[in-house]
């Protein structure tokens, strides 16, 4: 069964975030039987359609069969779960958090995704990058689109959010989601935010951490990744010089290397990327 990959990775952060809040969820599904393959019945019916508002493909005829228990593993995966294709109580938890979670809509004439993004309380690079879109400007009527309600309200109260600081003084010159790339010339998704800042310009820590990794990482240049708590990285491209080394920790606002403009960059600035796992999220959403 096919989930495109940008959602695979999302369901998996948003387990990540249920399992912060998860004792809200659990009575959900208290009184629930346990579903596996060869049940019949109302409740696998309802499991079905769960699983089709959420992108899964698959047939809604109330028999879980090999077809049903796959799409169930392909979810646990997804979710950090034991793959065993049963629908327990964290499963049956899961679920019901990413059915209140996400909105399957429907495009009509004259929509747009800043109209979208008003209506349902997100963000337009939120629905872009959760649905793959190539062209975000551009909607056909009766495409159907899946919109996470929550998540941003749900990032707001993580408990392992880190205290950031901007690492470089500038103007932000690229945003994070969907663009025309400054020298490719083609749309494709950005998974951080350009701050443009004159070469050699020290790069600070944005928050105490230890460094991964440093070193020449192809289009995003000489490059250091910091690691946080609970699975966070941030991330530091286009550098001229970097100034710490592997296994080396270091405090927030520690400047770790200095601006320049390696890798395929058409002028000086620092790439900065927060990521959540193989994750990446809006670092305008996280910084002061």
């Amino acid at each position: 069964m096919f989930v495109p990959p940008r959602r695979v990775r999302f369901l998996f952060f948003i387990f990540a975030v249920f399992i912060l809040l998860s004792s809200g969820f659990m009575s959900l599904s208290g009184e629930a039987r346990v579903l596996k393959r060869g049940m019949r019945g109302s409740d696998v019916y309802e499991l079905q359609e769960w699983l089709v508002d959420l992108g899964y493909g698959l047939t809604v005829d109330g028999v879980f069969g090999s077809e049903t228990e796959n799409v169930i593993k392909n979810l646990q995966r997804a979710a950090g779960l034991e793959p065993d294709g049963v629908v327990g109580e964290q499963t049956f938890a899961t679920l019901s958090y990413l059915r209140d979670s996400i909105v399957s809509y429907t495009v009509q004439k004259g929509d747009n995704l800043t109209k979208l993004a008003k209506r349902y309380g997100t963000t337009v690079m939120n629905i872009s990058s959760f649905n793959d879109l190539l062209n975000p400007d551009h909607l056909i009527p009766g495409q159907v689109l899946y919109i996470p309600t929550t998540s941003m309200a749900v990032l707001s109260r993580l408990p392992s959010r880190l205290n950031l600081q901007w690492p470089v003084e500038g103007r932000v010159s690229s945003g994070y989601g969907s663009r025309i790339h400054p020298v490719l010339k083609a749309r494709h998704f950005h998974g951080g935010i350009d701050i443009a800042a004159p070469e050699g310009t020290p790069v600070k820590a944005a928050a105490a951490g230890k460094v991964v990794s440093v070193g020449n990482r192809g289009n995003y240049g000489l490059a250091v990744v910091l690691e946080h708590a609970d699975g966070i990285t941030t991330w530091y491209g286009h550098n001229s010089k970097v100034l710490v080394r592997v296994g080396e920790t270091v405090k927030r606002g520690q400047t770790i290397a200095l601006v320049g403009r390696t890798g395929l960059a058409t002028g000086p600035h620092l790439d900065f990327r927060i990521k959540i796992g193989d994750q990446t999220v809006d670092p305008l959403e996280w910084l002061p």
